[in-house]
């Protein structure tokens, strides 16, 4: 489950609610036609959504990553966001990390300096207990 703004949240639950959909309909509906927007549609309107916004190449997979990437610069553990994308910790790991400057510049000052070794060890040894913790308790 992806974190909505809670603006976004009270408008899809308004639509939801309005439409009163059954669980299995479709819920993406083409504003033209009213029939269900099939996946190359609404591919197509990423890319000229992407056109519009100068963001080049934008289809689903380049939001994936930004978000994967975003997520991880702002601070978030690798295990939070592969829950998020519903993916593995390894995953993300090998295809999102490296592309944060900031965890690589933190790797070089450890590895140049040693400075803050101890503390980030012991931080990051509690946090993965504590995460573990929480996945034994889902």
């Amino acid at each position: 489950m992806l974190p909505i703004p809670q603006e976004l949240d009270f408008a899809l639950e308004a639509e939801r609610d309005k439409r009163a959909p059954d669980p299995a309909d479709r819920i993406l509906l083409n504003p033209a036609s009213g029939m269900p927007l099939t996946r190359p549609g609404i591919y197509r309107r990423m890319l000229a959504l992407g056109k519009r916004a100068g963001v080049p190449d934008a289809h689903p997979h380049r939001y994936r990553d930004s978000f994967a990437v975003d997520m991880l610069a702002r601070g978030a553990s690798p295990y939070d966001v592969a829950k998020l994308l519903g993916d593995t910790v390894a995953t993300v790991e090998k295809h999102y990390a490296p592309f944060v400057k900031e965890l690589r510049d933190r790797a070089r000052r450890f590895m140049e300096n040693g400075e803050g070794l101890e503390k980030t060890h012991c931080a990051l040894h509690s946090r993965l207990q504590n995460e573990a913790s929480q996945a034994e308790k889902s």
